[in-house]
């Protein structure tokens, strides 16, 4: 998956070049020359997919939760000669489920099953790119939050409540390319990894069951407004 985001962000950013150049010949004018220092908020919308790994004793079953995410954004950048530094943050609705049922009784899904959510996320991030007149790629990083729910079979954890539902901490980081149409307007394609550390069950026989680090990635696009 992570291939196809990379190739998804490098078909757009081909698109973008071409929209640049077909703009140039077809005005027979230079294109207007984008400063991107300022203050800018947005919207994005993508696509995000994790593989999940809840264990138990000596046996594991892993299953996968994708789904929608989609929210706000906002952020500053400076522009030094055609290095631009600039600083973001966001936060996304996420409708990433999952679950599995593992027959003939493979602990800790065997029985109810097993389920996995990711409910909402945000970010808070630096990023660096090198502008190209009005194409911008970049790199970006920083510090993650979000909300994270999941179900084990009942019998695993003691016969008590069998789940988890915490707000975690963690990082994020990325890369992207961002296209000025004009000084006010831009689009942007970004593919971003986030790492929100493993939850805890609630269990009476702890350490079982378990679950692995919750590491998610999304693909999304994206609508700038620069003051």
């Amino acid at each position: 998956m992570r291939i196809i985001s990379l190739a998804i962000a490098g078909f757009l950013a081909s698109l973008a070049g071409s929209a640049f150049a077909a703009d140039a010949v077809v005005n027979d004018v230079s294109v207007e020359t984008i400063n991107w220092s300022g203050a800018y908020i947005g919207g994005v919308a993508g696509y995000g997919w994790d593989r999940n790994t809840y264990n138990y004793g000596f046996s594991s079953v892993d299953f996968n939760s994708n789904g929608f995410v989609g929210g706000v954004t906002a952020g500053y950048n400076w522009q030094r000669g055609q290095v631009v530094f600039g600083v973001e943050g966001d936060f996304s609705y996420a409708d990433m489920k999952g679950s599995a049922l593992e027959v003939p009784f493979v602990a800790p899904c065997g029985i109810e099953g097993c389920t996995a959510e990711i409910n909402w996320f945000g970010t808070g991030r630096a990023r660096v790119g090198y502008a190209f007149e009005n194409f911008l790629p970049y790199l970006t990083g920083g510090f993650a939050v979000g909300h994270v729910k999941g179900s084990a079979d009942l019998g695993a954890c003691g016969f008590v409540s069998c789940d988890y539902s915490e707000t975690r901490w963690g990082w994020a980081a990325g890369a992207g390319v961002e296209w000025a149409m004009n000084q006010k307007l831009s689009f942007k394609a970004e593919y971003l990894h986030v790492d929100l550390g493993s939850p805890s069950f609630s269990t009476l026989n702890p350490p079982d069951p378990s679950t692995d680090r919750i590491n998610f990635d999304t693909v999304r696009i994206g609508i700038n407004y620069h003051f």
